[in-house]
């Protein structure tokens, strides 16, 4: 039975990379259609370059288990997903690329999992363990899935495993952009919201130098009044002198 891997798993904390792991495409794996650009050029220097300048620019901060596609075109062949965490104030972001002939539902079961182990994931060496650990229980469950079937051509279980996978990717891509556009539409209303905070701190600064402003006007014309009128009882003293 084929053997689907991820390629390159990253978490970081505050923007600093906490552990990485990176694995090689094999030949045998197969690729996107009449070869990949990508699968030549990609490399754990640029899976991590990609990731500080193309994704955690545009991070947003996502609650439970939820995983999000990066829309943007990163590199041929592979897809992008992410998902955060957030503790005592301080973001996690869990970032997996892996190439589009793999089920989609492995980088999100992968993320999910690491999600809920982050505390353990010091190190590349702890990542590398718990990728591998929840990759061989993926493929354990779809082996176990093959033998239940009773299938006993190999070939009519890969077969039946592809149909499966593709019906599975095609569910999981409309989940994925119905995610994506709520993600975008939350980042628009927060995006609003600060504006909207802006323009009231800008408000009330303006409002306050209004009102300084009729105060030092109003006092000027109290002292102005004073001066007047101390200048006419004064002549009208002087006269009377």
């Amino acid at each position: 039975m084929q053997r689907f891997n991820v390629s390159y798993v990253e978490v970081i904390k505050n923007g600093s990379t906490v552990a990485s792991c990176f694995q090689a495409v094999e030949p045998a794996q197969g690729s996107s259609k009449y070869g990949s650009l990508g699968d030549s050029v990609a490399t754990p220097q640029l899976f991590h370059k990609l990731t500080d300048d193309m994704v955690l620019p545009k991070v947003v901060p996502v609650e439970g288990n939820k995983v999000t596609k990066v829309s943007l075109h990163l590199i041929d062949g592979y897809d992008c997903y992410y998902t955060t965490t957030m503790a005592n104030e301080q973001l996690k972001v869990f970032v997996c690329f892996t190439r589009t002939v793999i089920p989609k539902i492995l980088p999100i079961r992968l993320l999910s999992e690491l999600k809920g182990q982050e505390e353990a994931l010091n190190s590349d060496d702890e990542l590398s363990m718990k990728v591998g650990e929840i990759l061989d229980a993926f493929h354990e469950e779809l082996r176990s899935y093959s033998n239940e079937n009773g299938t006993e051509s190999g070939e009519a279980a890969e077969n039946d495993l592809q149909d499966i996978v593709q019906v599975m990717n095609d569910n999981i891509d409309k989940f994925l952009q119905r995610q994506e556009r709520i993600s975008l539409l939350v980042d628009k209303t927060s995006q609003l919201n600060s504006n909207s905070n802006t323009f009231k701190r800008k408000a009330t600064r303006i409002k306050q130098r209004m009102w300084w402003h009729r105060v030092k006007n109003i006092t000027l014309l109290v002292f102005a009044v004073i001066l007047f009128v101390s200048a006419i009882v004064l002549l009208f003293l002087l006269e009377h002198n």
